[in-house]
Parts: structure tokens; sequence; C-alpha cells
């Protein structure tokens, strides 16, 4: 609870302090509200980074400090933050916003929940190496988690979260992204006529999006920044105002600092504005645009030449062909595609016609196995759902305004950058505000029953994604928080073997984790052990299991965590095939077995 109320607090600050800046451009209502909030957060994210590079975590108190003080004065003097557009009380309108309120509610309800099996990647590596810099006391490389190269704006949140009071602060940070970007795309469907609460709605009742928003995952920062920037370069253009420029540079630059696929988003901004500006002969905003565009680059670069100084290339570990990197070959780089190419159903040009169809129809292929068991089936939790579909049909019916095309234009051009890359549908959560804020506008220009027909679709996906949630995260809220241990056991698979590795084996016995990587709750040094994570294990060099045991004892590691459940079938690798043997062999002794996953101790006859 106390994270809970911290995370909110600061998040209300921040908003504040975005307040002092967001009263520059001409915004009103939902727009000011979440330009200020993203604004907020992002300079809090580089403030806490700052401390982070500079191994001073104990002027955390004192950045706090600084923040509230602004945040207060930014909340005072702030005037328009309160306002909301002033429309007539429509009805679709108002059961929208109903809806979206209670979707938002559940997102945050969810943060209490520490995060279990269906948040791999946070207790892989959002949270893991936050809790890794924090236990360095500042940031330091993590070669074996290659993740924790990318852009960290949120994770540097996450760190400051951790800090205060563990993963329920952290989890605010996230849920208030989306947040933003609900009420940010809702602003823009508004102001250009449409009902901001459909809009809002639409994003926040896509399962994907309300899902997220109680994990520690970052998907959300990258679309609130992607479509804040999208929205305020659109107006800059249309209403020829150049300092929205500036701001669209200013939030697109924030989302290069999150995700790398933001550096499609930036490229494909400045073409599409470009283009505009040199069919309108406006070579005025052209300039502002690309000077913008430079300001963005600025804005994300420090962690890119992080990244060049660590490791010799600035997107590590992708474009291994042209940068390459360090602790990372050939072998790793074709493992990482080959993951990456498991998602979506193929890569021929008539599946990505076919895709929005593919994706609400048949999701399974384009999601992770993350799922809620409700009696005998399982639910599949980070889908689409039918809304976009449903959006599509609005769009046909009412038509779009031509001025707006070019926006649709930037949502095709990700959508196909995301089809070759990867077809993993929270990758697509970056067009998403984009399209509502755009799809939605046609409403008022349809009949009165054609209106409450898609609101009733968007009212059945909202409620079979609040049944979901409350199916599979908001009915454990209370053994959560009543007994923590027991809820991980029932919902993590290796939580029992890490809580064996925690409390019987000494603090300084590192572990190698097989084909596992969600290593937060380990209070343990620990190493990701497969071939495909890393170099740092020289297992080309090695040749008989006792080359491996003799490396391992040299480097600190004397137990192996082996999660049966995710080897994959078929013949071992080679590097695989040295830790089997080592077990047959007697080298590698088994101490604990549970669900699936068994934990060994180096023999000491083999020392």
């Amino acid at each position: 609870m106390i994270g809970i109320v911290l995370g909110l607090l600061i998040v209300l600050l921040s908003v504040g302090v975005g307040a002092l800046l967001a009263r520059r451009f001409p915004l009103c209502g939902l727009e000011r509200t979440a330009y200020a909030g993203a604004l907020g957060l992002a300079l809090l994210s580089y403030g806490v980074a700052l401390l982070a590079w500079l191994h001073r975590r104990d002027g955390l108190w004192g950045l706090l400090t600084v923040w509230g003080l602004f945040g207060i004065w930014g909340w005072r003097i702030g005037i328009g933050l309160s306002r909301i557009e002033r429309k007539p009380a429509v009805g679709v309108n108002v059961v929208a916003w109903g809806l979206t309120a209670l979707l938002l509610g559940f997102g945050l309800v969810l943060c209490f929940l520490p995060p279990d099996g269906n948040e791999w990647d946070a207790l892989a590596y959002h949270l893991a190496y936050p809790k890794l810099y924090l236990q360095a006391g500042g940031m330091v490389e993590v070669p074996f988690m290659h993740q924790s190269y990318f852009p960290p704006l949120l994770d540097m949140l996450f760190w400051l979260g951790l800090w205060l009071d563990g993963e329920s602060c952290a989890k605010v940070f996230h849920w208030a992204m989306g947040l933003w970007m609900v009420l940010g795309c809702a602003g823009f469907s508004s102001r250009l006529g449409g009902y901001g609460g459909l809009a809002g709605l639409l994003v926040a009742s896509t399962p994907v999006v309300a899902w997220q928003m109680g994990t520690a995952y970052v998907d959300l920062s990258t679309a609130l920044y992607v479509g804040l920037g999208a929205f305020a370069v659109y107006r800059g253009l249309h209403e020829r105002v150049p300092i929205l420029l500036w701001l669209g540079g200013v939030m697109v630059g924030f989302a290069l600092a999150t995700k790398y696929t933001a550096l499609l988003a930036w490229g494909l901004l400045g073409l599409l504005g470009l283009a505009w500006c040199f069919r309108a002969r406006w070579w005025g905003g052209a300039r502002t645009l690309v000077m913008a565009g430079a300001v963005a680059v600025l804005i994300g670069a420090p962690w890119y030449v992080r990244n060049w100084v660590w490791t010799g290339n600035p997107v590590y570990p992708f474009a291994y062909e042209i940068f390459g990197g360090k602790q990372w070959g050939r072998a790793q780089a074709d493992a990482y595609r080959h993951d990456q190419l498991k998602f979506g159903i193929g890569r021929e040009p008539y599946q990505l016609l076919l895709s929005p169809w593919n994706l609400t129809a048949y999701p399974a292929p384009f999601a992770d196995p993350i799922g809620v068991r409700a009696g005998e089936r399982v639910y599949l939790v980070p889908t689409m759902g039918m809304g976009y579909l449903a959006t599509v049909g609005l769009v046909l019916a009412g038509g779009l305004s031509a001025r707006l095309g070019w926006l649709l234009l930037f949502v095709v051009g990700n959508w196909v950058g995301w089809f070759y890359l990867m077809q993993q549908v929270r990758y697509l959560i970056l067009v998403f505000p984009v399209l509502a804020g755009v799809g939605t506008t046609p409403i008022v220009r349809v009949p009165l029953g054609l209106q409450w027909g898609y609101t009733g679709i968007l009212g059945l996906q909202a409620g079979f994604t609040l049944w979901l949630l409350w199916v599979g995260y908001v009915s454990a809220v209370s053994l959560a928080l009543r007994d923590r241990d027991t809820y991980l056991q029932q919902r993590l698979q290796i939580y029992p073997a890490v809580q064996y590795l925690n409390q019987q084996v000494p603090c300084d016995a590192g572990v190698i984790l097989l084909d596992e990587t969600r290593g937060y709750y380990l209070n343990r040094p620990y190493l990701w052990g497969n071939e495909g994570h890393h170099r740092l294990i020289p297992y080309d060099t090695m040749r008989t299991p006792r080359s491996l045991i003799a490396w391992m004892t040299a480097h600190g590691y004397r137990f192996v965590l082996y999660n049966y459940r995710f080897r994959p079938e078929g013949k071992p690798e080679p590097w695989r095939l040295l830790y089997e043997r080592a077990i047959a062999e007697g080298l590698l002794i088994p101490r604990f077995s549970a669900r699936g996953v068994e934990v060994y101790e180096v023999a000491d006859s083999s020392v």
C-alpha cells in the first residue's frame, strides 16, 4: 500500500513539474494534463539516471525534495490542468468514460501484485537489472543480460520505485504512462470533434494494454511518447504552429529513450512531415521540423552513446552485421533473430494484408503464452481485441478527413515495420493511441444507432477485459497482500527453487540459470547460462564436463538452476550437453527439485 501511495504522489508531483513547461504550449484540458505528466516523468527519469551514472544513490532524497517543491509550484500556477473540454453530455461518451475509469482503476489495483509468471520480462530484466544497480550503488554493466543495454527511460523509474518501496511503487510509473496515453489520445480525438471517451475506451479496453498497466513492462511508455509526439507534429503542421513541432520533437526524443522500436517512428514522422511541408510550401516549417528531429536525437542520444562506449554498438545487440558488439557473436545474433521469427503467422505480403484480421481472430501466434485460467480454459491476455476492426468499420461508415491521412500513413508504416521485424502484439501498442485518436473521430458523422452499436462493441471488449483481469488478477490481490510467498509459490513456477537457493546456499555462491532468465527474486549472484544470451562462458573452448566445472568454480558459480519445462526437444546442443554429461557423471549433484525445476551443486570431488 505504501508503495502505491508513494508512486502516485510522485506521479502527481511530476504532473506539476511538467505543467511548468506544458503551459507554454497551446494545449487545453486533457491534452495539457497528458503532456505535463509525460514531460514530468521523463525529466524525473533523466534526473534519476544522472544519479545512477554518478553512483550517488544518496542524492535521490535531494532530487525528490526538489521535485516536490517544483511539483507543488506547478500545481499552483499550472492554470488549465483542471479544465476539460466543455461539450454537451452525450450518452455514448458518458458510458465510455465510465468504462475507461473502471479499466484504469483495475490497472492500478494490479500494481499491488508482485510480478509473477505472467510478467516474464519484468522478472528477467525490467526489474532485474535495476535491482542489480541498487546492489551496486549505481549504473553498472550487466553483460550477461543484453536487454540491460536497451534505452532505459522507464527502467530508471523502476530503479527509483524499487529503492523507495519495491515492485508496487515501480509498477505505478508504468500505470501512469498508460493513464497519460489514454488521456492524450482522448484529448486529441476531442479536439478533432470526436468523443474523447470512446478514444480512451478503445485504448484502455485493449486486452494487452489493460494487462500491461499492472506490469513492470515499458511498452506503454513508448506508445505514450510516440502518440503524443505524432499528435503534436500533426497540429504543428496543420495549424502552422512551430512551437508544437518542437514539442513533438521532445516527445519523440523521450520515445527514443524507451525502446529501439521508436527509431522507426522518428524516421517516419520526419519523412511524412517533410513531405507535407514541401507540398504546402511551408519552408519555415520544414526547417523547424528538421531541428526538432535533431532535438529528439539529442534527447535519446545518451543511451545510444553509452552503448557505443560499453559495447561498440549503439543499438546493442541489434545490427550485429554493421556494428558488431562485445560478448555477442553470429550464433547469438542468429538465435535472437530466430526467437523473434517465432511470433506471427508468416511474412508473405498477403499476410500483411490479413494481419489485422489474424491479430483479432487468431491471436495466439502473435502473443506471449501469457494467459488467465477460467475453469478449464486458458484465455490469452496480451492480445489486440476486436475494437480496432470495429474502428475500421466506423471509418468506412463515417469517412475520414483527408488531412488525417498522413497520420494513417504513419500507422501503416509502423505496422509494416512491425510485420517484418517481430510480429509480437505488444510491439504494436505504439500505434494504438494514434489509431484511437484518429479512428474514433468519424463517430459524430454516423447515425445514432451506429454510434451505440460501436460503443456496444467497445463495451463488450471492455467487459471481457475486465472479466479477465478480475478472474486472473484482481481476485488474488487479497492473497498477495496477506501472504506474498504463498502467492508467488502458486503463480511462479521457479519460486520454490529460488527460495531454496535464497535460504539454503551461501550468500556468495553463484548460480547459473539454464533455460531460465527470471532472476529478479534470486538474492544470489547469477548468470544466464544459455549460449544464445552472451559469450561470457567460453563454451567453444570446453571439450569435457570437467572443463565446464573448472570454469564455474574459478568464477564463483557453484550451483545450476535448470528449468526443464523450457528445455527444447531433440538433440541437445554441444554447450547443453556439457551440463547434462556433468550431471550424469556426478560432477553436478542434485540438491532440489520442484515443478520441473532442478537445482544442482558442484560436487566437492570435482573441484
